[in-house]
């Protein structure tokens, strides 16, 4: 019950500061604990950020668990997931994924990116098993590369350089790209067509953007070649 509600409190604390710098003694009084009970439960303060992020973890893989579509598909469905998992909280994912990737240290990224590296290169090995990517391809190094292209968006997003939406489609565009060059013929066409649906959904989203700051020069994937800048850019 003390480590539920120490937890607890840890997750209540990033919520309303938006922030994952509390100290020990204001996550003890949050919990209705004494100072000493979170570092005799847990040992440190990373360790009880980690148990938080490992909470969510389990929630998000039993969600994907349950989805009902081919190990392709998986992959973009997923991406939605992070959306719909991070949207009625942002300030409190904010926090969690600054310190896991800002100033948590090696450890606590290690922590904090295992499980979810595991789960990733899980589905990379299904689609290789069910024929949607060459054999030739080590599922481990590339799952490490779909991770820099979910790392990029998601960090964009922190920062407030992408919304939520935009964090999605650029994450799943950047997944279509990724698989198409290492997909089965059949697996690949299937994979340019899902690249250029983001690719028309990331045009959309750029001229909203556009519109709403009223001034010219966002950029605008015209191909699925290198950006071109719009008018004026």
């Amino acid at each position: 019950m003390r480590r539920r509600a120490i937890v607890a409190a840890a997750r209540s604390l990033m919520q309303e500061t938006g922030q994952a710098g509390f100290s020990m003694r204001a996550l003890a009084d949050k919990a209705g604990v004494s100072i000493a009970t979170p570092y005799n439960l847990f040992g440190s303060k990373q360790a009880v950020m980690y148990a938080v992020i490992d909470a969510d973890l389990e929630e998000y893989q039993s969600r994907l668990e349950t989805l009902e579509t081919d190990e392709l598909d998986t992959f973009f469905e997923a991406l939605r997931l992070v959306t719909e998992l991070y949207a009625p909280e942002p300030g409190f994912y904010r926090a969690v994924l600054f310190a896991a990737y800002g100033d948590g240290g090696t450890e606590f990224r290690a922590m904090f990116g295992g499980p979810r590296h595991a789960m990733w290169r899980r589905l990379v090995k299904q689609a290789q098993a069910a024929g949607h990517l060459i054999p030739e391809l080590e599922p481990n190094s590339f799952t490490i590369h779909l991770g820099h292209v979910l790392f990029a968006c998601t960090m964009e997003w922190v920062n407030g350089l992408l919304s939520l939406e935009e964090m999605q489609a650029h994450g799943q565009y950047g997944f279509a790209v990724a698989l198409a060059g290492v997909a089965t013929p059949e697996a690949a066409g299937r994979l340019r067509e899902r690249a250029l649906e983001y690719q028309t959904r990331l045009n959309g989203l750029y001229r909203e953007r556009q519109k709403s700051a009223g001034k010219p020069g966002a950029q605008r994937l015209d191909t699925l070649g290198e950006p071109q800048a719009a008018a004026g850019g």
